[in-house]
Formats: C-alpha cells, structure tokens, sequence
C-alpha cells in the first residue's frame, strides 16, 4: 500500500519522504542535506550507529531518487486530483540544467537508462571505456527519470506494446500485456520519424510544384499581356487606314479586347489564389509536424499521430487561357473583311 511504501521512503533524520538520498557504507539511506548536518566531529551512521575512520564518499542514489519521485507524484495525484492546466503550463521554457548524479555539480552531457543516472563527461568515461558498460543505453539528458519507470513495478519501461500504444516494462510484458506485440521505444520513435519525414517529403513536392505552377502563370499572364498588345496594334493598324470613316468602330474592337483579357486575368487569378491558399494550408501542416518532431525525444511523442490526407493537396495545375474567344476572333474577322469591302469600294 502507499502508506508501508512511504515508511520505506522516508529519512529517519527529516521523518520526510528523501530529497538527494545517499547510501552510506552500512546500507542505510538518508537525505544528502541531514546526513551532513549530523556529521560534525566524527562519522557515524545516525540509525545504526556504525563509526566509520573517515568520511564516506556520497553519491546520490539514482534509483531510490527515482521511486521517490513516482511515489510523491502518484500521491500528490491521489490527494489533490489533476493539476490544473494553468498549473501544468507554468514554468514552460524555464528548464533548469540536468546536474551529474556523481558529483552533482558539472552539467550533465548525457543519461545512462541502464544505471538510471546522468553523468557529466568527466564521469561518463567508464561508460565509453569500459567493455563492462558497452551494453548500457545513453539517451541525451533527461530531467525528469521519473516518466520512464513502470508506475505499477518500479521498473524502467524499456519496451512499447504495439497493441496498446504504449510504453510498459518487462514485468508487464509477462502480465497484463502477455502476448501482446511489442517493440523497443527506439524503433517506435523510428517508426513515427520515418511516417512524419515522409508526409514532410510529400508536402515539399506539392509545395514545389505549386510555387512552379504559380511561377507559370505569372509567366502566362505576361504573355497574355503581349499577346493583347500586339493584337491591339494589328487592329490599330488596320483601322488607321480608315480612322476618318470608322473611328467609331475601332475604338468598340478596342473594347472587346480589353474586356475579354479582363476576363482572362480574373479567371487566372481566381486559380492563382485557390493554388496560393493551398500552399499555405501545407506550409501550416509542415509547421505542425515540424513542431512534432521536435519532441521526438519525449514518451508522448511515442503516441503521437498527425492526421494528414494527401488527396487534400492534389497536384496543382496551369489553365490554357487565351484571348481567341468567339466575341474577339469575330471581331477581327469583321474588321478585316470589311476593310476588304472598302478596298472594292475604293477600287470603283
């Protein structure tokens, strides 16, 4: 029960549950901070009474230390229920530096989830030398060892059931999750990565092909541009020939030119802003899981999930637009026949 755990929890000095616990030579435990204050003239144990000829080298005990943790986190949840999300946001971005479990002072480069401890570079070099430790599992420096010990064994949870999503322990392998399909956390993270990276790769094509298809347009439009003007200026010259008698009618060509390219650059710009929508909604969706892979390194990441439909993003495409419309083509062929009208009539 919580209440025999905490007895076996708690510092015979404080009467509280350990803060920093040591293990002295006589195998007892007790807070880092009241074992000094009792150690004045001599070295004894405060329990046993053990004298010892000189004083004993402390070190923090990693594993009791992380017990603790779990213990006072599941009481704390017991007594007071979920924290509040004001309470669960505070003090974001405000991580304090992960200390060595040896000499609890340098900074610690990386944490040992075989020894359940963080080691400076200094007190890392048995783990790199030693044949003794090749096997140990080194992670980047974690805070917090607490998360990855099994809350119902108090072991470090170095399996993730594929059945149920989530991370367990040895000891749960062979009960609850018995017979369940399981990987190592690693290979999970790989497995999110990987299925990430690749929504990542599809949205950089679409993205590409997209700022390619809007490149295109603008190129179109240009054209169109040129394309008006010198059509304009074929139907100026015809009509400069006979300004006096038909200035009227060039300036209605005039007009209907202008209106059907109004017409064609409204409809390219309704497709440019539908293609431009759409790179902004896979710019936001890259941002997302950009923000996702940056927890790569955390248990919840190992449940993340990302819903991303790709038929959402369909390849964009370039529209044929051209100033050939009936109204325009008729126009031009009305101008030049009649142009040929008034050549005979000139004749005669």
């Amino acid at each position: 029960s919580l209440m025999s755990l905490e007895d076996e929890l708690t510092c015979s000095i404080c009467l509280s549950p350990f803060e920093c616990p040591v293990t002295i030579p006589c195998g007892h435990n007790f807070c880092q901070d009241c074992l000094l204050a009792t150690w004045k003239d001599s070295y004894s144990c405060p329990q046993c009474r053990t004298l010892f000829p000189s004083r004993p080298d402390l070190k923090k005990n990693t594993v009791l230390s992380t017990v603790v943790e779990t213990f006072n986190l599941r009481t704390s949840k017991s007594a007071t229920g979920p924290p509040a999300k004001e309470e669960e946001e505070c003090g974001v971005g405000e991580q304090e530096a992960i200390r060595c479990d040896t000499c609890m002072q340098a900074e610690a480069t990386h944490t040992c989830l075989t020894c359940m401890a963080s080691f400076c570079e200094e007190h890392l070099r048995p783990h790199r030398d030693n044949p003794t430790f090749r096997l140990h599992q080194l992670s980047q420096p974690i805070g917090d060892l607490s998360e990855r010990i099994c809350p119902d064994h108090h072991k470090l949870m170095e399996l993730f059931c594929s059945q149920h999503g989530r991370p367990i322990c040895s000891l749960c392998l062979q009960q609850v999750h018995k017979g369940c399909s399981f990987t190592s956390p690693e290979e999970q993270r790989n497995i999110i990565e990987l299925g990430l990276r690749d929504k990542l790769g599809l949205l950089d094509g679409n993205i590409e092909k997209t700022v390619s298809a809007v490149f295109q347009i603008k190129d179109q439009q240009s054209k169109l541009k040129d394309a008006a003007t010198k059509r304009k200026a074929t139907l100026a010259a015809v009509h400069h020939q006979m300004r006096d008698m038909l200035d009227q009618e060039e300036r209605q060509a005039q007009r209907d030119v202008d209106l059907e390219l109004d017409l064609c650059q409204i409809k390219l710009r309704d497709h440019m802003k539908r293609l431009t929508d759409n790179t902004a909604k896979m710019t936001k969706a890259k941002e997302q899981i950009n923000a996702l892979l940056s927890q790569s390194q955390s248990l919840a990441f190992l449940q993340a999930t990302f819903d991303f439909n790709a038929n959402k993003f369909n390849n964009p495409s370039v529209p044929r637009i051209n100033l050939d419309s009936k109204k325009v083509t008729a126009t031009q062929a009305f101008t030049a026949l009649l142009k040929e009208h008034l050549t005979e009539i000139l004749k005669q």
